[in-house]
Order: C-alpha cells, then structure tokens, then sequence
C-alpha cells in the first residue's frame, strides 16, 4: 500500500473536496421513522420539488471568483478557487475545483467525470496526480476520510435531499415559516437534521447538521446569503465546521454563472498529466 503523510492529505482534502462536499455521517437519537401525514406530506413535497426544480434547472455553473477560508486549530489560510460544473452532452455530470496561486494560476485541481468515469486530484506544486474510476469511494481511497464524491451536488445545490432520500423521516416539525426535517442517514444510528426557511413562497435550506449515534457533532453546515442567479435562488456563503477536528471552512462566493457554455473538454485529465507528473493510480492506496 503507498503511504501518504496524514498531515498533508488533510490538507488538501480541506481544500479541494472539504469546503464543497459533506460527508454521509448522521445526527443522534432514535432511528425510529414515522409516517407523515398527508398534510403534512404534500407541504414537504412541495418544498422538495422546489429545490428539485433548481438542480434540474441548472445545465451549468461558473464559479470564478470564490474565496475558501480554512481554521485548524490556532492555524488558518485563505485560498482562492475556481469551479465548473455542467450536465454534459451525454447525460453524466461533470466537476472541475481548481485552486489558485497568487498569480491565478492552478495549484491543484480535481475533476470528477462521470462521462468517462474517471476521477482525478492533481498536486501541480508537488508534482503528483491521484487518478482512477470514479465511485463514492474514491476519496476514502485517496485520504481515508469518509467523503462521498456523490455528495459535491448536495453542496453546490444546497440540497440535502439529491440523493434521493426523500420518503424516509424521523420527524418533521413546522413553526410559521421554520421547517426542521430529521432523518435517518445511510449509516446505521446516526440522524441527519436539516433546517428550512421559506421566504416570499421560495425554501432557503439555513442548516444541516450531521451528529455520531452518541449525540456528538460531528459537522455543521450552514448556507446563506442567499440571491437569485438567471432566476435561480443560490446561496453565496456557505460554511462547514467539524468541531472534533477544530476545522472551520467558510466560502464566499463573488461570482457565480449559470447555464453558461462550458465545453466538455473543460473536464478532461490529460491536460494535468504531463512528462512531470508522477501518477499515482487508485488501486495502489488500497491494502
């Protein structure tokens, strides 16, 4: 198995994946479902469709001007990214996070083609590329983290719901235009709690909080300053805590573009591996 410094892959798992991808954990308490009412079931449904309708409206998404601020423990920095998103011609999504110099040139970049089922992390400074077929496991591959590469459309969308999870619930509670919907997660014993504000007609997803079966907060994340983009309602500010590990990650988003013409060729990988990059294939991090 080839051994990566613990240190650095934190690091960059921060950077390029952390600040946009949740991880599948979940919140405390009871498993135990209910079933909705069908008053109460039709006003959820309305609120998911709504969200739904966003993702569905987006064919893609320009990111350009996005500053990511990262606190671990007593040490923080400030980086700036760029990100390109689209629905390719072919029906797969398409993902490309680069981080920038000071002269805006690329430091690192990850691309997640589902066209090509190809997964990429390219460490331009230290010269090395992590590639391999796409899956939800990449990244614990790569880092040993638990972080689903599925998950990066719940987190550009602000939507929880993506996934598909929509039928399943151990409580929803409404107080005027407060919506707090808790839900079992994919792992056995934790809950994830989710908090909606509905303004002018229109659901804000505010919070989503991921506890462990003991009751600990293992993430936070909230959204906001939210604004209509070519009629789509987005959030602009976004921030993930995990307090276990003393990491803050807060994104600030001064540009945004959508349903822009990207080309397909935006997502490809070979451009990142030159003569001077040492590839690394996936199937070598594993045991």
């Amino acid at each position: 198995m080839l051994h990566i410094k613990k240190r650095n892959a934190a690091a960059w798992t921060k950077i390029y994946v952390f600040c946009l991808l949740l991880a599948v954990v979940g919140c405390t308490g009871s498993t135990t479902t209910i079933e909705l009412s069908p008053a109460t079931r039709t006003e959820l449904d309305a609120i998911l469709n709504t969200l739904q309708a966003r993702y569905d409206l987006t064919g893609s998404l320009k990111i350009t001007r996005m500053m990511v601020r990262i606190k671990e423990g007593e040490r923080s920095e400030e980086l700036r990214e760029s990100l390109w998103y689209k629905k390719s011609e072919n029906g797969g999504e398409l993902l490309q996070i680069q981080a920038l110099g000071p002269y805006n040139e690329p430091r690192g970049i990850a691309i997640a083609n589902q066209d090509k089922n190809e997964f990429l992390l390219a460490l331009l400074n230290e010269q090395k590329a992590y590639v391999g077929p796409l899956s939800d496991g990449v990244l614990r591959e790569i880092f040993g983290v638990d972080l689903r590469v599925s998950d990066v459309l719940s987190a550009i969308f602000a939507n929880p719901f993506l996934d598909g999870r929509t039928t399943t619930f151990i409580s929803v509670e409404s107080s005027g235009a407060k919506f707090i919907i808790k839900r079992p997660s994919i792992q056995t014993g934790y809950v994830e709690t989710i908090t909606l504000f509905i303004r002018d007609g229109e659901p804000r997803v505010t919070e989503w909080h991921i506890h462990d079966e003991n009751g600990t907060l293992e993430q936070r994340a909230t959204f906001a300053d939210y604004r209509e983009v070519s009629g789509i309602l987005r959030p602009h500010k976004v921030e993930i805590e995990r307090p276990l590990e003393q990491t803050r990650v807060a994104v600030t988003i001064a540009k945004v573009e959508l349903n822009v013409e990207i080309k397909d060729s935006k997502f490809d990988s070979e451009p990142f591996l030159g003569e001077d990059i040492e590839i690394i294939p996936l199937s070598e991090l594993r045991e």
